[in-house]
């Protein structure tokens, strides 16, 4: 397995050249000591695609929905205990997929709750519109409760419409 990108540390340039550390040895100089990592990734320029976007969505929604959150516990005066209990998480949610199934399993429940949620935002003139797609997530597991899913079955559910058709 190879080292993990330190992202928190800056950017990465993903390369689609596997022999990037010796073929171009003056593009990784060129980002020593840097905050940029370069890496070389096999399978053409649609991988590197993919995980650019992946990636980034993952980013950037979950920094907006923050932001959002933040929002909504500032106009109740509870942005401190907010950030207190966001302090205590030391890892990133998208690098925990062994909870994915969990909270599959527990999308009958949290799918309400998020559309519940949507509406504290509108009222405080917030959008809502990552969490009702939270919801609809979830929606597309509620038929997983109570059942230990595997991440393939979890992932295969996201792919499934709320009718049961494949997306």
């Amino acid at each position: 397995m190879r080292p993990a990108l330190d992202v928190a540390a800056g950017l990465a340039l993903v390369s689609t050249s596997p022999a990037l550390p010796t073929c171009c040895p003056p593009v990784v100089r060129l980002f020593e000591g840097s905050a940029v990592q370069a890496r070389a990734l096999s399978g053409g320029i649609e991988k590197a695609s993919a995980l650019k976007l992946s990636y980034s969505s993952y980013q950037k929604a979950s920094r907006a929905l923050a932001a959002v959150a933040y929002a909504l516990a500032s106009d109740h005066g509870v942005e401190a205990e907010l950030l207190d209990i966001a302090a205590g998480r030391t890892t990133s949610c998208l690098a925990e997929t062994a909870y994915f199934p969990k909270a599959a399993a527990r999308a009958w429940r949290w799918g309400p709750e998020m559309k519940e949620a949507a509406h504290a935002p509108e009222e405080a003139g917030l959008p809502s519109d990552l969490a009702d797609a939270a919801s609809t997530v979830m929606g597309r597991w509620a038929g997983l409760k109570d059942t230990t899913p595997d991440l393939a079955l979890v992932l295969e559910e996201l792919r499934t419409s709320p009718n049961g058709e494949a997306t």
